[in-house]
């Protein structure tokens, strides 16, 4: 199961809201969580 790595929830994959960053999916719990990692990408890509 994928983790959140803006909000840390861990959640169903089918759920995922999916954003492509430096070549690697991240998954998202909710688009708002998306577009805080979009604000600060470095901040939150070593959170998974």
């Amino acid at each position: 199961m994928p983790v959140d790595p803006v909000c840390g929830i861990e959640f169903d994959e089918d759920l995922a809201v999916i954003h492509e960053h430096d070549g690697k999916k991240f998954y998202f719990c909710c688009n708002g969580c998306r577009r805080i990692f979009i604000k600060k990408p470095r901040k939150y890509k070593n959170n998974v």
